[in-house]
């Protein structure tokens, strides 16, 4: 079932306010839209000193040493191997889900025509599983194939302690898997801008915020 209201956490406010805790809950309107909210990740957490003459970067700073398991098996960390220099749009999932996730997988499927060859390249979109028990990577992989996922679009899973982990970092840890938010989260590592879009609004409308948020190329 999909829920009337979204319950919303923002990553851009955990990685530059609270750091230890997801921000508060956002009550979103009955009816989705694309709206965004926004943050620079630049600052780094308090008490925290950044690297002798390297600026401050919350988000490597925040979102450092969590590694998964992708649909090919392989050990992957989510900030260096798809954050870190690029854009990435981040989500929720699990592969038995009827409801909201196969209506986001569609507008990511619609999404990954408009970025083209920059797909892979400065724009990856990550779905992490929020059911590592059932979502084997090999369970991953038969579902990226359905949805036609190309190279750039990755599939996520790991250890149920590494699943949550990196769930709870990102503000988007859940006690049940058919509880998971329907949230996609848009990022800008280079620009320190980090964006949060309702999943369940028209494809048109978050297709286009996406894009607003990932900007040209380069």
């Amino acid at each position: 079932m999909i829920p009337n209201r979204l319950p919303l956490r923002s990553l851009a406010v955990a990685i530059v306010v609270a750091l230890a805790a997801a921000a508060a809950a956002i009550a979103a309107d009955d009816a989705p839209t694309a709206n965004t909210t926004r943050a620079s990740t630049d600052a780094a957490p308090a008490g925290a000193a950044p690297a002798a003459g390297k600026p401050r970067n919350g988000a490597a700073i925040y979102l450092a040493n969590l590694a998964l398991v992708d649909q090919n098996g392989k050990t992957v960390d989510l900030y260096k191997d798809y954050i870190a220099g690029r854009h990435i749009v981040l989500h929720s999932f699990f592969a038995r889900c009827e409801g909201s996730c196969p209506v986001m997988m569609t507008t990511l499927q619609s999404l990954q025509k408009q970025l083209g060859a920059r797909l892979g390249t400065d724009v990856q979109i990550v779905s992490i599983t929020v059911d590592p028990d059932h979502d084997s990577p090999q369970v991953l992989a038969d579902y990226a194939r359905r949805v036609q996922a190309k190279p750039g679009w990755h599939f996520l899973s790991g250890s149920n302690a590494q699943v949550t982990t990196a769930l709870r970092r990102i503000g988007q840890y859940t006690d049940a898997p058919e509880n998971h938010m329907n949230l996609i989260i848009v990022g800008n590592d280079t620009g320190g801008d980090w964006r949060k879009l309702h999943g369940l609004a028209p494809l048109k409308e978050v297709v286009t915020a996406i894009l607003d948020a990932v900007g040209e190329a380069g």
